[in-house]
């Protein structure tokens, strides 16, 4: 959600570029951000054709082919059978273009072997899944079962790609003990990693999910902006997974989980982050990767990455930050973070996203453009 509201076709967010063409989503899950825009419950809208989409990716100042990660449909669910069809398209308009970037595909919907085999069959490209289950139920998401839930994951585990979960949101509704042992004794099983997530929120968007039955946010917090996480949920879940299943990873940002994945290092300087990284509930081996990409950029490599924002090479390379003496909006912040792997520290942000993630923090903000909000603590 922009604070313009203007739809966009290709934006950055924290993770990665997210392509969206289709927008409007017809499931109406009692959460979801695009309450916001009152896009749930509509008929997906094709904004431009995957040829289009693929042209404006391509000539999209901040992309870099064979770099930097995609996600494709956060607007809508690319895997409701509207959308089906465009997305084998797109996909195969991809492939032509040789984009052999992570493309992650996110997705609740009802998956079966026919579909999955076709998208398998589309051959050169780097597709992760990440299967939303939150262990709420049909009130929270209609038309959802918790079996068909699961069997998405044994459709997507059997086809071989690699696979995520993600775990939200967390509120108190989904979080008991006997919940979380019974997601982690599952998930465990079918999945590579899960990313652990509460609800977010926007003082527009809690008053939207105040109408509903099913979602109680704490007065307190109807108008915070962030995430609604109770206290000591996640020290629960670790807990209960040391337990269960001490090596399966758990990851509170989703670079985390997608650099897992794909067996690269994470891409936001996560592993420099004392409050992020030691606490991840990471496998050796990743860590070992992530501490492979622990580089201090050159000061050559930092000036060609600003000029490409046009702008001068005027910074500090410093032993634990690079100082941009600049303001920079949301886009190139996101941009030069995942090109430079290193932390930044910029004279302000400007922001264009209403939500925004941890990569943020400790960031001085103008609102210039769009309201001047806090950080959520995990990035989207």
């Amino acid at each position: 959600m922009y604070a313009d509201r203007v739809p966009r076709i290709i934006s950055y967010h924290d993770t990665w570029i997210s392509v969206d063409p289709v927008h409007g989503c017809p499931y109406q899950c009692a959460y979801c951000v695009l309450r916001h825009s009152n896009n749930t419950g509509v008929h997906p809208k094709m904004l431009v054709s995957p040829d289009e989409c693929v042209c404006q990716l391509l000539n999209y100042p901040y992309f870099v082919l064979g770099r930097t990660p995609l996600a494709i449909g956060n607007e809508t669910d690319m895997f409701h059978p509207l959308n089906r069809e465009y997305l084998i398209e797109l996909l195969l308009v991809l492939q032509s273009a040789n984009v052999k970037n992570p493309i992650s595909l996110i997705t609740k919907a009802p998956l079966d072997d026919e579909f999955l085999g076709r998208i398998r069959a589309i051959k050169g490209l780097t597709i992760v899944f990440f299967l939303s289950y939150s262990g709420l139920g049909p009130a929270f998401e209609p038309t959802f079962t918790d079996r068909q839930f699961r069997e998405n994951f044994r459709h997507v585990k059997a086809h071989g790609f690699p696979l995520l979960h993600y775990w939200r949101p967390l509120v108190p509704s989904n979080t008991s003990t006997a919940q979380i042992r019974d997601m982690l004794a599952f998930i465990s099983t079918v999945a590579g990693a899960s990313v652990i997530t509460g609800l977010k929120l926007h003082p527009e968007l809690s008053a939207v999910l105040a109408q509903g039955s099913c979602i109680s946010i704490p007065n307190h917090l109807m108008n915070a902006h962030g995430e609604w996480l109770e206290p000591g949920v996640v020290e629960n879940i670790y807990l209960e997974a040391n337990r269960l299943c001490p090596d399966y990873p758990l990851y509170r940002h989703t670079s985390c989980a997608l650099a897992h994945a794909i067996a690269h290092p994470s891409h936001t300087a996560t592993v420099f982050r004392k409050d992020i990284c030691p606490s991840s509930h990471c496998p050796t081996t990743q860590r070992v990767i992530c501490e492979s990409g622990r580089v201090i950029p050159s000061e050559t490599s930092i000036a060609a990455a600003l000029s490409r924002l046009g702008r001068g090479p005027s910074f500090k390379r410093l032993s634990d930050r690079i100082v941009i003496n600049d303001v920079v909006n949301q886009e190139e912040f996101s941009y030069l973070l995942h090109t430079l792997n290193y932390p930044l520290e910029v004279k302000a942000i400007q922001f264009y996203n209403l939500y925004r993630g941890d990569i943020h923090r400790n960031q001085r903000e103008t609102n210039k453009v769009g309201p001047c909000i806090e950080s959520c603590p995990h990035e989207d």
